[in-house]
């Protein structure tokens, strides 16, 4: 079997890997801007896989290499890109996994099903793991009347070198897109909106301690409403929210660049050039946070559930807690988000995803199945309660 994979940058580059390794696989084509530097003695079945070069800004050129034969099409572009893959994909008829959040995407879901094909979006680490975690912690209760979910990317304290405490595991623009981001939130059954300008201010945010990590700043990250409707818990869910873990520091810092103007995207013009000054932190700062050789990141999930389950009141808390693997290279976001589509990948190529049209993996990834897949590749989720 064949698989396209768009993108091979940072996790791009871990689904290759992951995808190497499959016995089902035959074939698996790279295409990007640059060709990736795939070293022979960590990426294993090379023979299997040849790169093309590919203009993904460019829908005529983006059209013919997704019209290459694959059984699926991994997208790992930049999410701006996500409704033009998905549309292309669903027109060609081609299975489609991709680790960007799913908005937008909806009205595509009779065309996918006529067409008898998968559109997986948000199969990644967060979104991805947090919503196999969260659909499986839905079928065990009763009723959920709270439902937490946080996620980070962090520097372990051994990396930490400056005063954001962060190091780059993703693309720097990436990072601070989504940084400067409205929020919705559920709190004792009163529906709250907070805006991007004060996301990071002291009042709107709380601490988690992380077992094993330590006390983690929570950050509100974007809308925890619209996925109590996806869990199906709206009408018992009393307090509801999705958050970003980051070190203790990180948001006063960030409050201030924010309270400056310094995430804004309007250009200014600085001597022969404009450059918004969200463009300028990024050109800034992006050689300062890069993650050395020998330096490890930690991925952090934490799902945190109360309702009632067998008729009492009760609550379950799931951790998943990974460090880059120094071996292969690949950082902790590199496998948690890779990995996790390579899986659902290989899902579909072996029939255990049966169901047709836009998936969710709230509902579509079989939840053992994917643990335990997880666990083959290091990445363990530990539950209590």
């Amino acid at each position: 079997m064949k698989v396209l994979v768009l993108g091979c940058g940072m996790q791009g580059r871990a689904v290759i890997y992951d995808l190497l390794k499959s016995d089902l696989i035959t074939e698996i084509v790279g295409a990007d801007r640059i060709e990736p530097q795939l070293n022979k003695a960590i990426f294993p079945n090379l023979n299997k896989f040849s790169f093309v070069t590919i203009n993904a800004n460019n829908r005529s050129d983006l059209t013919e290499k997704m019209n290459w034969g694959a059984d699926v099409i991994v997208d790992m572009l930049p999410r701006e890109l996500t409704r033009v893959v998905t549309e292309l994909a669903v027109g060609i008829g081609t299975n489609l996994v991709n680790a960007n959040y799913g908005k937008g995407l909806d009205d595509l879901h009779e065309k996918a099903v006529e067409k008898g094909i998968i559109i997986m979006p948000e199969m990644g680490f967060d979104p991805g793991i947090d919503l196999v975690l969260a659909g499986e912690a839905v079928r065990k209760f009763d009723e959920i009347h709270e439902l937490h979910s946080y996620g980070g990317g962090l520097p372990e304290p051994a990396a930490i070198d400056n005063p954001l405490k962060y190091k780059i595991t993703w693309t720097f623009a990436g990072v601070l897109d989504s940084t400067y981001q409205n929020a919705r939130m559920m709190d004792d059954g009163i529906e709250l909106n907070i805006s991007a300008q004060d996301i990071y201010s002291e009042e709107n945010i709380h601490t988690v301690d992380i077992p094993g990590v330590g006390e983690l700043d929570a950050i509100y990250n974007r809308d925890a409403v619209v996925f109590a409707e996806k869990f199906g818990i709206e009408k018992t869910v009393k307090s509801t929210g999705r958050y970003t873990l980051r070190w203790p520091g990180f948001a006063p810092i960030i409050h201030t660049w924010i309270s400056l103007g310094m995430f804004s995207k309007e250009p200014l013009e600085w001597l022969s050039n404009k450059m918004s000054p969200q463009d300028y932190l990024c050109k800034l700062l992006e050689p300062q946070l890069q993650l050395g050789e020998k330096e490890r990141d930690v991925c952090i999930l934490r799902l945190d559930v109360k309702g009632i389950r067998n008729g009492k009141p009760d609550r379950l808390i799931y951790h998943v807690i990974d460090y880059r693997d120094l071996e292969t290279g690949f950082t902790a976001m590199n496998r948690t988000v890779g990995f996790p589509a390579s899986i659902a990948t290989q899902m579909i190529l072996n029939d255990e995803i049966t169901e047709r049209g836009l998936l969710s993996p709230i509902h579509d990834i079989p939840f053992e199945s994917f643990i335990a897949e997880l666990e083959k590749r290091g990445i363990q989720v530990t539950q209590s309660g």
